[in-house]
């Protein structure tokens, strides 16, 4: 206790410790299991929330994720698809987005197609836009790729949030990826980390406008 309560960081930030009086149950440990973390009565502060977060001092929340599965009619709190071109998730000014479509746009349909072309093993038969249509558009893809590179979350929560698959997640990464470094755009990574769809929800109710330095 001495050691922590001595601790001085280098900006003159110290810490106060205590040893509780109370008594505590043994044996009990908090998991990986992402239900036992959600369970907690934890806020996850904007600055890495994956590991900088505060437990508050209440009991454990029984009718949490742990104790009640996630079903269809009680799905984790998901955000919008437009919700997540939030510049504070991009990292980018509100219209950058939309310019960083229009500039990829012909590029992607020509890999697209090069890439149908290929599957064929010939020229297509039927008219252009009559067969399956795309799970992720342009705009999509490019949102997807950014926030991967932002490294906001997992590549299975980037999925979810988007509602595909996690292949369809990588191969739009893929094409995406290489046309930003073409265009010379650097997507910085963020300081926020994000665990569940709940967690992405939260940090944009809480979210205030802010002045972002273009990446691109």
């Amino acid at each position: 206790m001495n050691s922590i309560a001595a601790t001085t960081t280098r900006t003159g930030l110290t810490v106060h410790a205590e040893l509780g009086p109370g008594t505590y149950d043994t044996g009990i440990k908090v998991t990986d299991s992402d239900n036992d973390i959600d369970a907690l009565p934890m806020h996850r502060h904007r600055f890495h929330g994956d590991w900088n977060y505060t437990l508050h001092p209440r009991p454990r929340d029984t009718t949490s994720a742990a104790t009640t599965p996630r079903t269809a009619g009680n799905p984790s709190p998901q955000p919008c698809t437009g919700c997540l071109r939030n510049p504070e998730l991009t990292g980018m000014p509100e219209p950058a987005p939309v310019e960083l479509v229009d500039q990829l746009t012909a590029k992607l349909d020509e890999l697209r197609e090069r890439g149908r072309l290929r599957q064929r093993g010939g020229e297509r038969i039927r008219a252009r836009g009559a067969g399956a249509k795309d799970k992720l558009t342009t705009a999509d893809r490019a949102l997807v790729t950014v926030l991967y590179l932002r490294k906001v979350g997992t590549r299975d929560l980037l999925a979810q949030l988007l509602g595909v698959n996690t292949s369809t997640l990588t191969r739009a990464v893929r094409q995406v990826q290489p046309l930003l470094a073409e265009h010379g755009c650097t997507i910085p990574p963020s300081t926020a980390r994000f665990r569940t769809p709940a967690d992405v929800t939260a940090f944009l109710a809480n979210s205030s406008p802010t002045k972002i330095r273009p990446a691109c």
